[in-house]
């Protein structure tokens, strides 16, 4: 008879513990510093800074992250490439996709494309 019982009491105990657990923690802002970091250590960004770079020597990204009040877990940026502080030519584009990694707990580079 003690097993009837202990059986829906464990199993109460438990929704409880599932209800009253404390919210998963908002996706943390990515910094434009932290996003510029990414792409330096991203080889296939860093190849085409310095491919544009050669043809461009005022060309580099800029990088205008939008306002994260939301805590949104993807972040796209297109058009990264200025030059002089214009934006560069089409021949120069590129953009770039962050996500969040809630298993590594970083943000990571999805997608670059130029």
């Amino acid at each position: 008879m003690s097993r009837i019982v202990v059986k829906p009491f464990v199993l109460i105990c438990a929704l409880l513990l599932a209800a009253c657990s404390p919210p998963p923690p908002p996706t943390p802002s990515l910094t434009p510093q932290n996003a510029a970091e990414l792409l330096h250590y991203n080889n296939r960004a860093e190849n085409w800074l310095k491919f544009v770079k050669k043809h461009d020597p005022t060309c580099g990204y800029k990088l205008d992250i939008p306002d994260q009040s939301s805590h949104p877990a993807a972040i796209d940026l297109d058009h990264i490439v200025w030059c002089a502080n214009r934006p560069g030519p089409k021949e120069f584009d590129a953009s770039v996709q962050f996500v969040y990694d809630k298993a590594a707990q970083r943000w990571v580079i999805l997608r670059f494309n130029s």
